[in-house]
């Protein structure tokens, strides 16, 4: 608030002092910093469409992830009893990864200042992870920025079902001609309905996630709510991969909850599709066009398929070390305009092409550890509710993982920083805590059970 009356002419002091506030609140409370990330989604929007200054829009992230990294170093050097460092399994495999694109960076990029730019969209983000599993102290706090997800994610998927309603104009390339007439395709806040395709993905199964683990019956109606309109918005994005992945991602928190029920949910979802595909024509015009020899013929002439073949016979031609950092298939090549790109849609090759048969596989096995750590700390987690929650970040993980086989879903800084940072709440949740701190905080969760039964 502070910030938006300084850039409307008013008092500049109120900025400051309302920076100063928020500052020493986070350092009187360390773990209020983890909120920052959750705000992603309303920060960006505000800085970017509301605000509107390309130089605040551009660098915030840094900042704020500079003013969490000192946050932690304030808290190292004043809460000397608690570990300065919390070790995770996850995090040798991040810093590996980290390593190998700081190396690649001198060994590889043919433009120091561009593949510097280029390291940067594929490593920072990834430092929201660190900042989420050492800074969080409670399950409480974890619960509050995962809340905060699915409140940002319920009002972008209002915005979004509102387009729906108007039929929003939309760019005439968005919709193939020979699909038929399709009234709209919502993007929300984003610029693509891809992106906002992605966005819903990530956060629709933390929310499913929320809602098996909330005993609260107020609650869980506003989770199923909540999930609904999601859904809604999902739906009317008309993004293939979105509605696949999403249906992967449900598929795989149904397994990591009770294996029994993985048929009749898969069942049921093929019911749920079928009814929409009668009922919803643009839907059925999307799914019968991707089956379609047009579409095919299309796609080979100037789609995701040929982009797929130039982009393998790229990588055939720089097998071992790339092209470089920030060189092709990614925002940084196209903000630059380099090699005559374009984005890849898949964000496993558009890396292969970039770093070479190393950083491949590199990038696989970050994939696999996220995804595989994130899964065997749900054994570790004592809690019924915070197992639900790790379910469904897991499974949000895993969609995300599959996603970037058609888009580069992790070079969008909002849905990068909110994998990692899901991903910490989950090893934080399993191994945040000494084994000291959670049986007290088991002992104190037994006698608050105790007292509630004996009323």
């Amino acid at each position: 608030m502070g910030l938006a009356a300084s850039w409307a002419g008013m008092l500049p002091v109120l900025a400051l002092i309302v920076v100063a506030v928020a500052v020493a609140v986070l350092f009187l409370d360390y773990e209020k910093a983890t909120i920052i990330v959750a705000l992603y989604t309303v920060f960006d929007f505000f800085l970017r469409s509301v605000i509107s200054h390309p130089v605040l829009s551009s660098l915030w992230d840094e900042a704020a992830l500079l003013l969490c990294v000192a946050v932690w170093l304030y808290k190292w050097l004043v809460h000397i009893k608690e570990k300065p460092y919390r070790r995770t399994p996850l995090d040798i495999s991040i810093i590996l990864y980290m390593v190998l694109g700081v190396i690649f960076l001198f060994i590889a990029a043919p433009d120091f200042i561009i593949g510097v730019e280029g390291l940067r969209v594929v490593i920072q983000y990834m430092f929201w992870f660190f900042v989420v599993t050492q800074l969080l102290k409670t399950p409480e706090g974890a619960k509050r920025i995962l809340n905060i997800l699915v409140i940002s994610g319920l009002l972008v998927s209002l915005y979004g079902i509102y387009q729906f309603i108007i039929a929003v104009e939309i760019p005439a390339h968005w919709v193939d001609e020979m699909e038929g007439n399709v009234r709209t395709r919502v993007f929300s806040i984003f610029t693509t309905p891809n992106m906002l395709a992605g966005y819903l993905s990530l956060i629709i199964p933390v929310t499913v996630g929320l809602f098996f683990g909330e005993k609260d019956r107020m609650r869980k109606l506003y989770y199923g709510g909540a999930i609904f309109c999601m859904g809604a918005a999902l739906l009317f994005t008309l993004s293939r991969g979105g509605w696949i992945f999403c249906f992967l991602s449900l598929m795989v928190y149904v397994w990591l909850k009770n294996r029994k029920f993985f048929v009749p949910s898969l069942l049921v979802m093929a019911a749920l599709f079928i009814f929409t595909v009668i009922f919803v024509p643009s839907v059925a015009n999307r799914i019968l066009y991707l089956l379609s020899p047009e579409y095919i013929a299309s796609s080979s002439k100037g789609g995701r398929i040929l982009r797929a073949i130039q982009g393998f016979e790229l990588f055939k031609e720089n097998f071992w070390t790339g092209m470089g950092l920030g060189q092709f298939g990614g925002s940084v090549a196209l903000s630059h305009k380099l090699n005559n790109t374009f984005s890849m849609d898949n964000y496993y090759l558009k890396t292969a092409v970039e770093m070479g048969i190393f950083g491949l596989i590199a990038l696989l096995i970050l994939m696999y550890n996220t995804v595989m750590w994130c899964s065997r700390a749900i054994s570790k987690i004592s809690d019924e509710a915070q197992k639900d929650w790790a379910r469904g970040i897991t499974s949000s993980l895993a969609g995300i993982v599959m996603y970037n086989l058609t888009e580069n879903m992790l070079e969008i800084p909002l849905i990068s920083s909110y994998f990692w940072m899901l991903a910490g709440v989950v090893m934080f949740l399993a191994y945040g805590r000494s084994r000291i701190e959670r049986d007290i905080a088991l002992d104190s969760e037994a006698a608050i059970h105790r007292t509630k039964e004996t009323g």
